[in-house]
């Protein structure tokens, strides 16, 4: 049985090749398919060759073709004769995001079965997950609506909206930003859905989310979020003025203002500005002496 796999290892291939080796090739796994959904899972599936022995049994691997390193499957899903048709990888993170071929070898009693396979890379074999919706409020005259798509092998994504109006018909529309902005919205349900932006032009659209629906009336509460946020920042400012009160005051008494002099004329305290006099120097407001009478003795 070894010798049989390693001819198929040797070939270069593209896609599901029709086992010509030796063995039965009607005995091999047929229609072999392999898929990434739900964020971590790798799910193959094939189907019992049509002239396999009653005791064929079927196994899965996974190769690397830039490291070669192999991974066996640990899950596998029988048929009602207990052949295996279906393997599940539980956990994506840990492959190579490089060319991935599949294998599928088969045993049975008294005949040899060739190996079938397919090569691609795991980023374009991935169905993605429908989006979860992160957040999303309304009011009269806005809503507002975002959302989030996960996946260890893509970043690049193209959605799908759904959205329905009242009791108009529903329409669709295709964006590239993770979040829906509505002007004047009234009532409305809407979903979204995902593809790989990259491949889009042959990847199937993922699943679509849970239906959103939305009730924009006026004075519509805002999100607990942006509620949460304008109270931490009221909080803040409001700390703040007391905090600059307790400095004005802690000030007052370090350093007190200096009293004013009292006016012992007028019984007022002086505010006004002083200067001071020099004896010595001509006051511009004096007034030279023009004439001098003596008016006599009384």
């Amino acid at each position: 049985m070894a010798f049989v796999c390693l001819a198929v290892f040797l070939v270069p291939v593209s896609g599901l090749l029709p086992p010509d080796h030796e063995g039965n090739p009607r005995a091999a796994a047929e229609n072999l398919t392999c898929w990434v959904h739900d964020v971590d899972f790798l799910t193959c599936s094939w189907a019992v060759g049509r002239e396999a022995p009653r005791d064929v049994q079927y196994h899965l691997y996974l190769e690397n073709l830039d490291s070669y390193e192999k991974w066996p499957c640990s899950q596998y899903r029988a048929d009602e004769q207990g052949t295996n048709v279906q393997c599940r990888f539980h956990n994506i993170s840990v492959f190579s995001k490089d060319l991935t071929r599949f294998l599928v070898n088969g045993t049975g009693s008294g005949s040899k079965i060739p190996c079938s396979e397919t090569t691609d890379r795991l980023a374009k074999i991935e169905v993605l997950a429908a989006p979860n919706i992160t957040s999303r409020w309304c009011n009269q005259s806005y809503s507002f609506m975002q959302w989030q798509v996960r996946s260890h092998l893509n970043d690049d994504f193209k959605y799908e909206l759904q959205i329905q109006k009242g009791t108009e018909l529903a329409y669709k529309q295709e964006i590239y930003k993770a979040f829906l902005e509505l002007n004047n919205p009234g009532t409305y349900t809407v979903q979204v859905r995902a593809r790989d932006a990259t491949f889009s032009h042959y990847k199937p659209w993922g699943p679509w989310s849970v239906p959103q629906h939305f009730v924009c009336e006026e004075g519509a509460r805002l999100p607990v979020w942006l509620t949460s946020l304008l109270i931490a920042l009221g909080t803040l400012l409001a700390m703040g003025l007391v905090l600059r009160f307790c400095r004005f005051s802690v000030m007052q008494k370090l350093f007190p203002p200096i009293p004013h002099m009292k006016d012992h004329i007028n019984g007022k305290l002086q505010n006004g500005r002083t200067m001071t006099w020099d004896p010595d120097q001509d006051s511009q407001e004096e007034c030279p002496v023009a004439e001098v009478q003596v008016l006599g003795e009384t």
